[in-house]
């Protein structure tokens, strides 16, 4: 189910994007905000992407040998925790982190271009 929040999120995330870019590019007094928008919507994407695959290599190692017909349940433990934790919120939060760092990482590009004299 957390999944399908985080596909969720990244299905409005990719519409915002798109009607941000788009408003920027035909609507002339927000032009100067094109190379804002269209960076922060790459770099946001590509930092979903990556949050959530770092997710799933950490939880890759632990969930590879999870069989359906296990054993005796075990005393709950603090890595039992952390990896209920991770299955259940990992992918809203690491999505969301992906999203934002990479959403910093394209308005400070976008910034710096912008700084540049004669571009």
């Amino acid at each position: 189910m957390p999944y399908a929040f985080a596909l969720l999120a990244a299905v409005i995330f990719t519409l915002a994007g798109a009607v941000a870019t788009l408003a920027t590019a035909f609507f002339s007094p927000l032009r100067n905000l094109l190379g804002f928008a269209w960076r922060m919507w790459l770099w946001g994407s590509v930092g979903f992407i990556i949050g959530n695959v770092v997710l799933l290599a950490i939880l890759f190692p632990f969930l590879s040998n999870v069989g359906i017909a296990g054993g005796a349940p075990r005393h709950p433990d603090v890595l039992g925790f952390i990896l209920l934790g991770l299955t259940l919120l990992g992918p809203l939060l690491f999505s969301s982190v992906g999203v934002i760092l990479g959403c910093l990482y394209g308005w400070l590009l976008a910034r710096r271009r912008m700084a540049q004299p004669g571009v």
